[in-house]
């Protein structure tokens, strides 16, 4: 009850809610906004000062430290970022708007679980507009499932306790998957000649792709440990852009936010982390990008071609870049899907 005595539903959260980008950004403005010099600083400063609680945590849950702070950082700029909302404020006002009513009143009843069970202080619940809790940005249901107590101290503090930060999100990552020591993307040199329709999502092993002459950017031969591992090739930003294999811990990272973007910033963010470098091939900024306008389009005249782009939404998503690659391949193009 005291959870909830004095809400009401706040204008604000509506509004954001219903706001849709009307220009979704290029790959490459996405992830050269979030892999910055400060962002990689304040990885390496945080890395410094809690070094042995993350190699603890990474012993337990087999995550590298690295991804640990890759997420760390896009979700809260390693706690940094404000959150200026109440969490039971935002999930009530989300459940009452009643567009993902049920969603958010499973949410409510997660929020009112951590109180009563006396998981978190509820003083403390702060979140995004969405509702998301604390530097890992949990929702309640996954708070109550996934955040961890890593010093014992009986609450599960996702707010100020970074020991019980680094722990959630690895344990998030462990439960959906992780792969101790094995790769989540490799920057790939593809053959001249090679068939971009290739890079449609299906799993090879590396041995079976090193045979079609796909091979590392930096020259030489792939790890003999890699060979058997499965992945799957990726083109950002089509053929002229970087060609990445993706491993099983790439889709694990998509787990967190299911976004490639998303999951290609925070491998990114882990190698400059360890000093690794980051993409050799540059972007091909210079072919620009669509706005939600032209892929609408894009997508009509496709299925008036009989190329089965799914109901018009002007995001481009997996059915778009089945149908362009069907006109692609017709029209003798590289069959890259971009």
């Amino acid at each position: 009850g005291r959870l909830l005595s004095g809400i009401t539903p706040d204008p604000r959260i509506v509004e954001l809610d219903q706001r849709q980008p009307e220009f979704v950004s290029p790959v490459w403005d996405y992830v050269t906004n979030r892999v910055t010099a400060n962002r990689i600083d304040g990885g390496r400063n945080l890395k410094a000062a809690i070094n042995p609680t993350l190699e603890a945590v990474q012993a337990r849950y087999g995550v590298p430290s690295g991804i640990i702070l890759g997420v760390w950082g896009l979700e809260s700029n390693y706690g940094e970022a404000a959150l200026n909302y109440s969490a039971a404020a935002a999930l009530a006002t989300l459940a009452h708007e009643g567009r993902r009513r049920a969603q958010f009143e499973g949410y409510l009843l997660a929020l009112a679980e951590m109180v009563e069970r006396g998981l978190a202080d509820p003083a403390q619940l702060r979140s995004s507009w969405a509702g998301a809790l604390g530097q890992p940005q949990f929702m309640p249901d996954v708070y109550l499932t996934t955040a961890v107590d890593f010093d014992n101290d009986g609450r599960r503090d996702i707010w100020n306790n970074r020991g019980d930060v680094a722990a959630s999100i690895a344990h998030y990552l462990s439960d959906r998957g992780w792969r101790a020591n094995e790769p989540v993307f490799e920057e790939a040199r593809l053959p001249s000649g090679f068939d971009y329709a290739l890079a449609d999502g299906t799993l090879r092993t590396v041995a079976d792709w090193a045979e079609r002459g796909v091979a590392p950017i930096g020259g030489g031969a792939w790890p003999e440990a890699h060979l058997g591992l499965q992945a799957q090739l990726f083109l950002p930003a089509g053929a002229q852009g970087p060609a990445l294999l993706l491993h099983h811990n790439f889709g694990v990272i998509r787990r967190y936010n299911n976004s490639d973007r998303y999951a290609l910033v925070v491998a990114l963010l882990a190698r400059a982390f360890d000093g690794r470098e980051g993409l050799v091939q540059s972007w091909p900024r210079q072919l620009g990008s669509l706005t939600r306008e032209q892929i609408l389009e894009l997508q009509t005249l496709l299925n008036g071609l009989g190329y089965q782009a799914g109901e018009p939404d002007g995001l481009f998503g997996s059915r778009t870049r089945t149908a362009v690659r069907g006109f692609q391949t017709s029209q003798n193009l590289a069959a890259d899907g971009f």
